[in-house]
C-alpha cells in the first residue's frame, strides 16, 4: 500500500466521520463579467464540507488585529465549471453562501494532487469577507 492510498483512505475516512458535522455552503462558481462590469455567477451548487473558523492577523494602519476567516474544507472531488478565463475548480471569485447566509469569496485555495486519478484529495478554501463583490 503506497501512501496515496494511505491518503485516500485517510480523506475518505474522515468524511464518513465528520459526515453529521459537516454544513452545507451553497457555492457560485465565477463565469465572467457583463458589458456592465457586473459579475455574473453558474446557478449555485449544494457543497458539504467541515467549517472552520480561523484567527488571523491584520495589518492595519494602527497596528496588528485580529481577524476571524472561515476556511472551508471540501472532502471529495469538484468538477470543473468550464467557463473560460477561470481558475478551475476553484476561482478566487467563486461566491459562497454560509449557514449563517453570510456570504464570502475564495481567498485561497490548497489541495495536494491524487498521482492516480489527477483530482485533488480534498479542498481547503480559505473565505474573505464578500463586500459586496
Amino acid at each position: 500500500m503506497g501512501f496515496d492510498t494511505l491518503v485516500r483512505n485517510g480523506v475518505a475516512l474522515a468524511k464518513r466521520l465528520t459526515a453529521d458535522l459537516q454544513p452545507t455552503c451553497l457555492h457560485e462558481a465565477w463565469i465572467s463579467r457583463d458589458v456592465h462590469s457586473k459579475p455574473s455567477y453558474a446557478p449555485g451548487i449544494t457543497r458539504t464540507g467541515i467549517l472552520e473558523q480561523k484567527q488571523v492577523w491584520v495589518k492595519t494602519p494602527t497596528g496588528n488585529q485580529i481577524e476571524t476567516r472561515p476556511t472551508f474544507l471540501i472532502l471529495e472531488p469538484i468538477a470543473d465549471n468550464g467557463a473560460l478565463t477561470r481558475r478551475e475548480p476553484i476561482d478566487p471569485r467563486d461566491r459562497f453562501t454560509l449557514p449563517d447566509g453570510s456570504k464570502a469569496f475564495a481567498v485561497d485555495v490548497a489541495f495536494i494532487v491524487d498521482p492516480q486519478t489527477g483530482d485533488p484529495y480534498a479542498y481547503e478554501i480559505t473565505l474573505g469577507d464578500f463586500g459586496g463583490r
